[in-house]
C-alpha cells in the first residue's frame, strides 16, 4: 500500500511539473506580447527600457523551455532557440537605440518583432 501511495504521489508531482512548464512558457510568451505593447506606447526612454528589459528576460526564459506540444521531441529545439535569439537580438538593438535617446527609431526597430513572431510561430508553435 505504501508503494502504491508513493507511486501516486510521484506521478502527481511529475505531472504538475510538466503542467507548470507549459503554463510558464505560455505565461512568458504573454509577458513578451504585453511588454512589447507597453514599449510601443512608452513616452520616455526609461519606460521603454523597463519594458524591453522585461521582454528580454521573458524571451530568455522561453528560450530554454521546450514547448510541451513537442512531447519530448528535441529535434526542432535548436531552431526554436535560434529564432528566439533573433528576437532577443532585435530587442537589444532597440534598447541600444533608446539608450542613445532615439526613442522613435527604437520603436521602429521593435516593429520588426511581430513579423518575426508570425514567422517563427508558423515553424515552431
Amino acid at each position: 500500500m505504501k508503494k502504491l501511495f508513493a507511486l501516486f504521489i510521484f506521478s502527481l508531482f511529475t505531472t504538475s511539473i510538466f503542467a507548470s512548464e507549459h503554463i510558464n512558457l505560455r505565461d512568458e510568451m504573454m509577458v513578451m506580447a504585453q511588454r512589447l505593447n507597453f514599449a510601443n506606447r512608452a513616452n520616455s526612454v526609461e519606460e521603454f527600457q523597463q519594458n524591453m528589459t522585461a521582454f528580454i528576460e521573458a524571451a530568455e526564459k522561453s528560450k530554454v523551455t521546450q514547448p510541451p506540444k513537442w512531447e519530448g521531441d528535441v529535434s526542432q529545439f535548436s531552431g526554436y532557440q535560434q529564432g528566439l535569439q533573433k528576437v532577443i537580438d532585435v530587442a537589444k538593438e532597440a534598447a541600444e537605440l533608446a539608450n542613445q535617446n532615439k526613442l522613435n527609431e527604437a520603436k521602429e526597430k521593435i516593429g520588426e518583432l511581430p513579423e518575426l513572431r508570425k514567422m517563427y510561430h508558423k515553424l515552431y508553435k
